[in-house]
């Protein structure tokens, strides 16, 4: 298996609740995906934070944050990421207004990983 073009593009209207949360699939077993590419933004307002983070089981490890992004504002990552199986990329935003448009833009590649 030869690498494979990883593109993830994930929409969410926000109920308002504290955290709001948009996430990829999580990587396929055999797989390691590295993402060269990862932004969001919240489309409508401003919120309070957006920390882009890794979900492993039900734990969410947060890599980086945004405090106070401005709305409309497109927040990328400098570094590229690497996720092993089982893992879930997320973006999630702080105190968001109830209907604000929220998005998560993913682009990179899956590799094989040996058993």
């Amino acid at each position: 298996m030869h690498e494979q073009p990883v593109t993830f593009d994930a929409f969410l209207q926000s109920t308002g609740a504290t955290n709001e949360d948009l996430e990829t699939h999580r990587v396929p077993s055999g797989q390691r995906w590295v993402l060269h590419h990862v932004a969001a933004e919240d489309k409508t307002t401003a919120c309070t934070s957006l920390r882009l983070g890794i979900k492993r089981g039900t734990t969410f490890l947060p890599m980086e944050e945004q405090k106070s992004p401005a709305a409309d504002t497109l927040y990328s990552s400098q570094d590229p990421w690497y996720l092993e199986a089982g893992n879930i990329l997320v973006a999630r935003f702080n105190g968001t207004t109830s209907g604000d448009k929220l998005h998560l833009y993913v682009n990179g590649v899956a590799t094989p990983v040996e058993p």
